[in-house]
């Protein structure tokens, strides 16, 4: 971990990553830069679709995104219109966000497994004039957008009397002589917006900046081979992207669902470098068959984040993937990357800090904490943000006037300035008057080589508040029984706040969002449906 220096500041009880620096000008858009990669290294591959077998070189795919901006411009969307996307990974999907980003015209990405009336309040935030969809969700769409009436091209799966994608890829007189737009208020210009997890009510509109997505990588070069199930719709999906056309890079995409089976052979197919991956999807991989060391040969760095993984999966991933870095790391929407850990020594921690990040720990008085003191997490990038889309009161609680961002995260530091999260603050519970953190309990079930997915919930009692439950799912050919985890946790945490009261349910899964994050509420009803103590 030498590589990512973190130190601490007593005086201001300030911890601080290196100091950033980039190759790029601060105020050159990341259209731009994709621009001029795309043009410089016209023949390599940029995109492989899996489902339909598409290879897209730089060359194709920068002729396809000019005649979209093209017709962008000519519809006079500039940097204060807004262009809605719900779609999945398709072959299209990556120029018309390159399109976007080089006419300058943020696009509010939205997940299409929404319903109906979640998507007619998240793109009632925006209200894009012009959607991109999936044709399966074409009507979903139309009748959520009712109240603007937008137009709505297709992506996929064509529509008879609605307009496509193709329509608009058609040579144009003057594309060789195309430029990107220039960024109209410079490099903190809101060129995406995504929406907010949810976690805490309903999305909000996040805008992210176009410093955001110019990230600088000595670990992906044109060369490498990427891959990650998410869409542009989740941060993941929006990082896979940037680093994909800004560094050249060849990225696989589908829009078939995850199974270890199917990862193993896109892995062994494509020769994949580079793969992120939620930790439950880590934790199907080790218990599936064809996850050999010869079929995962090609692996060099395997990355996941947004939950907890387990050492005995970690480990067994790396008795696998023998030459594989693997690395986690602390993220948000609205931040953006926070944390980076390389290996599995401090498999706990979240990590270190990355450059220009700085961190405070401060209680519920406002006090600065010190080393191994639990308070929420604040975060200071050093970069302006655009805040919330239309909503400056949410935006104000989550950033305060100097520029702290109050994640709602608790964490501490150790003594070697390794991060940990402990849980979300509007997630602690509280039992007999005594509160714990879920998180606690499901690192410590974790521990269990026979355990492979674990989501503490409380169950309330109006007597004794929050009884801590454990959902568990059972690691494939192993068993272990409710008593054998309720004993681990008693002998691992002392507090009486912290035992299994309302004990343990087995499940099949853990319920989780579209891009591997378990759901907490979901899991708390699955437990509540359950009678009685599994054994």
């Amino acid at each position: 971990m030498t590589a990512i220096p973190t130190t601490y500041n007593e005086k201001d009880k300030t911890w601080s990553g290196a100091k950033s620096s980039s190759i790029f000008n601060y105020d050159t858009s990341v259209g731009r830069i994709i621009f001029n990669t795309m043009k410089n290294w016209p023949k390599i591959v940029v995109q492989i679709n899996d489902v339909d077998g598409v290879s897209v070189t730089n060359s194709q795919a920068i002729t396809w995104a000019i005649r979209i901006a093209q017709y962008l411009k000519k519809r006079g969307l500039n940097n204060t219109d807004v262009i809605g996307i719900a779609a999945k990974n398709t072959t299209y999907l990556m120029p018309l966000g390159i399109a976007c980003l080089m006419n300058a015209t943020p696009f509010h990405a939205i997940s299409p497994m929404l319903e109906e009336e979640t998507i007619k309040y998240v793109f009632g935030i925006t209200k894009p004039m012009l959607i991109f969809c999936d044709g399966h969700d074409y009507e979903k769409i139309h009748s959520a957008t009712r109240g603007w009436n937008p137009e709505i091209y297709t992506l996929i799966d064509p529509i008879e009397g609605v307009p496509k994608i193709e329509t608009l890829l058609d040579p144009t007189t003057t594309e060789m002589f195309y430029q990107p737009e220039p960024l109209k208020t410079g490099g903190d210009q809101t060129v995406a917006i995504l929406c907010s997890s949810g976690t805490t009510g309903l999305p909000k509109a996040v805008c992210i900046s176009n410093s955001i997505l110019v990230q600088d990588s000595l670990l992906i070069n044109s060369e490498s081979v990427i891959y990650t199930s998410s869409s542009l719709d989740w941060i993941t999906g929006l990082w896979a992207f940037a680093i994909n056309t800004v560094f050249g890079c060849t990225r696989i995409i589908t829009n078939k669902p995850f199974s270890p089976e199917y990862f193993v052979q896109l892995v062994k197919k494509y020769k994949i470098t580079t793969a992120m991956v939620p930790p439950r999807h880590l934790s199907a991989l080790v218990s599936c068959p064809d996850a050999t060391t010869e079929a995962l040969a090609s692996l060099r760095m395997l990355s996941y984040g947004g939950g907890l993984a387990t050492l005995a999966t970690l480990q067994r991933v790396q008795e696998i993937c023998k030459t594989t870095m693997l690395s986690s790391g602390y993220g948000m929407t609205e931040v953006g990357s926070i944390t980076a850990n390389i290996g599995i020594t401090n498999n706990n921690a979240a990590g270190r800090l990355l450059p220009g990040i700085k961190i405070r720990i401060v209680n519920d008085d406002g006090k600065r904490l010190s080393y191994n003191q639990v308070g929420e997490i604040y975060v200071h990038t050093g970069k302006p943000w655009n805040g919330y889309y239309g909503n400056p009161v949410e935006t104000r609680r989550m950033q305060d006037f100097e520029g702290w961002y109050h994640t709602g995260d608790l964490g501490y530091f150790d003594d070697q300035n390794f991060l940990y999260i402990v849980d979300r603050k509007k997630e602690i519970l509280k039992y007999q008057s005594l509160h714990y953190w879920p998180t606690e309990i499901e690192t410590v079930i974790a521990e269990l080589p026979q355990v492979q997915d674990v989501c503490v919930v409380g169950i309330y009692d109006e007597r004794q508040g929050d009884a801590a439950g454990a959902l568990v799912v059972k690691r494939q050919g192993c068993e272990i029984s409710a008593k054998e985890i309720i004993d681990h946790v008693a002998k691992r945490l002392t507090g009486l706040e912290k035992q299994l009261h309302s004990g343990v349910r087995f499940t099949d899964k853990l319920p989780a969002n579209v891009n591997g994050k378990t759901l907490r509420q979901a899991a708390r009803e699955v437990f509540a449906s359950q009678n009685g103590t599994s054994k």
